[in-house]
């Protein structure tokens, strides 16, 4: 076959073929409803198989989703109870295997409605200004608080549940994000930050455990532990909502049911979407979605993207092996080769990539092994232990380089009490001080003069993690100072040339400071320079450190001669966590799945975009936007969102009008676009190692033997631009014929090369922070302009050139423009009622009741008890409308009923105490003498005062000390007694439940035969009351059965001792 043949016909149209199954339809993903709907599950079950590598998996929760629709804590948390996280680590071994079968389905097009400006926010509007003195539980009295907290979880299991879904969402569980705090930190009283953190962390937990299936407002409110708390739930699901934490990707939002609103229908909001990339679709999902969710039966939203290619997918293209045939890929899937974005870096830590590829597309991926063979320039592997050295020296000049690096100011935000977040319990106490009153006095280090007053606990914590052993005070340490360059190479196992002493160093400051726009590469280069001298490096060494280095070009696109010094990493400390993977069947799935799942969206192809004319004012509704196409249509819109490339944008390829102003342009100017192209081969058989995924090649310079770290740079990427492919691909195979000398390396039987720089529709590969760049460059880049929004991995600078950067970018935007047509999420006054003024729906407190007066005559002071039954029942006396006695009188009349029926019956038995259970109470009891003594001298040695007591918490801390250090056998007595209390106690709640059941049954037909003989309408004047017998036959009632001579009265099993 002509190896250029394949290759020359996809140069004719490099980046437009569609990613396609086998019978040449594109790819869709699972569609949950049609699951649903075919199977009768709410999730899909994908069918176990080995994939083609074997060791393919899918989403973890996938296993636990098997009950029904609508139950998703029952069908995780009883599967769970008791094991903790271990029900939902199965499903996730690299051993095994899982696929899913892709149904292609009709297009099922609903109808959505979106909002206005005066959106009815069903779900999540909380109490406008005008009726913020309603009371909380008539707002909130279709949900019940703790309805979504699993009962029959400990709280503490449940509790690090909910710390693990916010660290798989990116929020820190212990402390406000930035915009939380923001919006709260006016309304929100400090100590109730610890409240909001659960409730939070709580809602998240839904969402992270089950992402087939949208969480509910009514799911949300029930992470909320009392009604007290409904408003903190509430504020809480908007703003994770809106904010692109939950409810995103692949899951269809149900649109709420809401009675049409009389009058003409209204057209609008129309946002058009501007690129059908990760950015692009995922703003248009994410649209869709909140027009779902705050949906306005008077308005018409309508979403549109245009995308100038045939395809989807932006530089996320999977091209299909024409020549190539594969039995083992899952049905459906064909081979593909990954022409742009690949790899998925990690699914931990709060990748949004997680739920869409793993919970709700069930993709099946496969995890890639790091590269352990290095092959040299003569085919040879390069020596581990030398390639090791090496690797460790090139690190060791990055870390030096990273001194210089910019240093982020990290503004610190309100932090909830860590022991009550861990424990899953709240805080119901306040003491006005808000979060902004705090945290500024915190700053200011003056939180004494804003509580001057120590807040007194209730109670004495017990807290003996925290005890620490006794001992001399341990004098504080310097900061320990970065090891000399020589030292440091002799701990990697290098020898030091003659004459250098371990205590020798390098010295970057007079390159690193040279300029104030210098380059990584420049210091680097500096770094390996002077390491040259202290050290016997060859060119083999050289080679290896330039192979380092050209992978962190290629994690860069571009040549290190190019990065920023002091930002170049400026997304650092954002990375995810996990093995890296490659989706099987190709990445190509992922766009598709955004776009046709659950609904497809309106995305036209074919629809090059010149130019956008939009308003620079903010705040202006009635100025509409117009995007303009190459093919003489224009679109109205209200919002355009903007998601091509950095590289278009300096190519100035979509002309603006009004012109960009100059800070989004300097940011556009200043910012750098890289190339990385690449060479696909496909062979019929592999002839290479089927175990390893990746193996690396040393290249050599002009001179072989060159030190000359300069002699190593090269543009390898922009040299394929221009190099004919032929030359590239005979360079290639020669280099793969050299390394496998001992097979016949056959001719590729398809071959492609990609050329991103010259792509018309990406101007290069992604972006990268280039030295000219300043910190706040990728914020500037993420800024709207009046209707004119902006995304894109080049606007997202905590994870810049990903394709999960892109996506979270489009769900920026998307929040962006939410809120742009519902204003910012409205906070109730008060935000947290007082405790004590609601009353749990149902609870029937009457004495909390207001009394219904009862009107008087003007020559009448009160009511007399025999006027009651005339006032309100007689027929001679005439009302307008009839009324219901007071409650209190009704209290009354139930209280009467109650002390006749305890005369015959005795009151309820209370139930027995529950005692000794614990054995380090019991163990408290007898050590505790001795705990109090080695204090009390502790704590007189360090006073110095011979009458000094230790404070009863430090017994307690010395207690628990010591019952940790116990061995088994001082344990043991203890723990045989509180099993011994444990047996007698279920003993003795059997018999009270008997007992009790008796005094039920009894009680319960005294008070029906006092009320028989005590109308409530005769009882006002009637004598005292009295109790029929009851009839023949029936067994007379028992006489006061408490207390119950069966229940046996004795002392306690045990006592808490002095410390109680």
């Amino acid at each position: 076959m002509d190896a250029t043949s394949p290759k020359e016909k996809f140069h004719q149209d490099p980046q437009n073929g569609a990613s396609i199954n086998s019978h040449g339809q594109p790819a869709e993903p699972l569609n949950g409803t049609l699951v649903r709907n075919e199977l009768q599950l709410p999730y899909p079950v994908p069918a176990s198989g080995p994939s083609q590598n074997g060791d393919s998996v899918a989403h973890p929760n996938n296993s636990n989703l098997s009950n029904g629709l609508g139950t998703r804590n029952s069908a995780i948390d009883d599967m769970n109870h008791g094991h903790g996280h271990l029900a939902d680590i199965k499903g996730n071994l690299p051993n095994e295997s899982t696929t899913a079968s892709f149904f292609s389905t009709p297009s099922q097009g609903k109808s959505s409605t979106a909002p206005s400006t005066n959106l009815n926010s069903m779900s999540s509007a909380p109490t406008p200004a005008d009726s913020r003195t309603k009371d909380i539980m008539s707002e909130f009295a279709n949900y019940r608080p703790r309805s979504s907290i699993p009962v029959r979880l400990p709280a503490p299991v449940y509790a690090q549940q909910c710390v693990a879904a916010a660290y798989a969402s990116r929020l820190n569980p212990y402390a406000l994000h930035q915009k939380e705090q923001e919006a709260l930190q006016d309304h929100l009283c400090h100590l109730h930050v610890t409240v909001y953190l659960n409730i939070r962390n709580g809602i998240l937990r839904l969402w992270t455990r089950n992402p087939m299936v949208s969480v509910t407002k009514e799911e949300a409110l029930g992470c909320a532990k009392d009604y007290r708390w409904m408003n903190l739930a509430s504020f809480a699901y908007d703003w994770l909502v809106r904010n692109g934490y939950i409810n995103f990707g692949c899951v269809e939002i149900p649109v709420p049911l809401l009675p049409p609103k009389k009058g003409r229908r209204k057209e609008g909001p129309i946002i058009v979407v501007i690129g059908a990339g990760m950015a692009g679709l995922g703003c248009a999902r994410q649209l869709e979605g909140f027009f779902n969710h705050y949906r306005d039966t008077s308005t018409t939203p309508r979403v549109f993207v245009l995308e100038g290619r045939r395809r989807l997918g932006g530089r996320i293209y999977s091209h299909p092996l024409q020549g190539l045939q594969s039995s083992t890929l899952p049905p459906g899937l064909v081979p593909k080769a990954e022409m742009g974005a690949q790899i998925v870096v990690g699914f931990d830590h709060g990748n949004p990539l997680d739920q869409i590829i793993r919970g709700q597309l069930a993709l099946s991926y496969h995890l890639l092994r790091d590269i352990s063979t290095i092959y040299d320039i003569d085919g040879s592997p390069v020596d581990e232990v030398r390639d090791a050295m090496d690797e460790r020296l090139y690190n060791d000049v990055l870390d030096r380089s990273g001194l210089y690096r910019h240093k982020s100011l990290l503004v610190p935000t309100a932090e909830g009490d860590r022991d009550l977040v861990n424990t899953g319990r709240d805080t119901s106490i306040s003491d006005g001080v808000t979060v902004r009153q705090y945290e500024e006095a915190r700053a200011a280090g003056t939180v004494g003069l804003l509580l001057p007053a120590k807040r007194l606990r209730r109670g004495v914590g017990h807290k003996t993690a925290e005890i620490k052993p006794t001992g001399a005070p341990v004098p504080d340490l310097d900061p320990a100072e970065e090891p000399p360059a020589a030292f440091a190479c002799q701990t990697m196992g290098w020898k030091l040339n003659e004459g250098i002493s371990p205590k020798d160093n390098i010295d970057l400051d007079p390159v690193a400071k040279a300029s104030q726009f210098q380059t990584l590469g420049n210091v680097m280069d500096e770094g390996v320079h002077q390491y040259q001298r202290m050290l016997p490096l060859t060119p083999k060494d050289m080679r290896l450190i330039n192979w380092h280095l050209a992978n962190l070009e290629y994690a860069n696109a571009t040549n290190i001669s190019r990065l920023s010094l002091s930002g170049w990493d400026q997304d650092m400390g954002n990375e995810f966590e996990g093995e890296h993977s490659q989706v099987i069947g190709g990445f190509q799935q992922v766009p598709y799945g955004l776009w046709s799942s659950p609904t497809k969206l309106d995305v036209r192809t074919n629809k090059i975009v010149t130019s956008i004319t939009y308003s620079s004012s903010a705040g202006s509704a009635k100025q509409k936007a117009i995007v303009h196409c190459d093919d003489g249509d224009s679109i109205t819109a209200d919002m355009v969102v903007y998601t091509g490339s950095l590289g278009t944008l300096k190519h100035r390829t979509v002309q603006f009008s009004p012109p960009l102003p100059e800070w989004k342009l300097g940011a556009i100017d200043r910012l750098g676009f890289g190339v990385m192209n690449k060479v696909i081969l496909a062979f019929d058989q592999p002839f290479w190692d089927t175990e390893r995924d990746m193996f690396g090649l040393l290249r050599e310079p002009k001179n072989r033997e060159s030190m000359v770290q300069e002699d190593y740079a090269a543009n390898r990427a922009h040299q394929a631009e221009c190099t004919p492919d032929a030359e590239i691909i005979t360079e290639v195979m020669s280099q793969l014929r050299n390394v496998f000398k001992n097979v016949a390396v056959p001719d590729p039987l398809e071959t492609i090369i990609t050329r991103w720089g010259t792509d018309k529709f990406t101007k290069g590969s992604y972006s990268y922070v280039a030295a000219q760049a300043l910190p706040g460059d990728y914020d500037l880049m993420a800024k709207s302009i009046g209707n004119l929004h902006f995304a894109g991995e080049a606007t997202c600078g905590t994870h810049p050139a990903t394709v999960h950067g892109a996506y979270l970018s489009g769900l920026r935007a998307a929040s962006q423009i939410i809120n742009s047509i519902l204003g910012p999420i409205q906070i109730p006054e008060p935000l947290v009622p007082d405790k004590g003024k609601t009353v749990p729906l149902g609870t029937g407190v009457l004495a909390q009741t207001q009394p219904h007066h009862i009107p008087l005559d003007n020559n009448s002071s009160s009511l007399e008890a025999h006027d009651y039954y005339y006032y309100y029942y007689h027929p001679n006396h005439q009302q307008s409308t009839p009324q219901k006695p007071p409650a209190t009188t009704r209290a009354a009349y139930e209280q009467a009923m109650l002390d006749a029926v305890y005369a015959e019956t005795g009151p309820p038995i209370p139930r027995p105490t529950r005692s000794g259970l614990n054995p380090f109470l019991l163990y408290q009891k007898d050590f505790w003498p001795k705990a109090r003594s080695q204090c009390d001298t502790a704590h007189q040695t360090t006073t110095k005062d011979p009458t000094a007591k230790a404070p009863r918490d430090a017994v307690r801390q010395a207690l628990g000390l010591m019952w940790r250090q116990a061995s088994e056998e001082e344990k043991r007595p203890y723990l045989e007694q509180a099993a011994l209390n444990r047996q007698a106690n279920a003993e003795i709640s059997a018999r009270w439940r008997l007992d009790s059941a008796q005094w039920a049954k009894q009680s319960s037909s005294a008070k029906k035969r006092w009320r028989e003989a005590n109308p409530f309408e005769f009882w006002l004047g009637a004598p005292a009351p009295a109790v029929v017998e009851p009839p023949t036959g029936e067994e007379p009632p028992l006489k006061k059965l408490n207390p119950s001579p069966s229940l046996p009265v004795s002392a306690p099993l045990s006592s808490q001792g002095n410390g109680s």
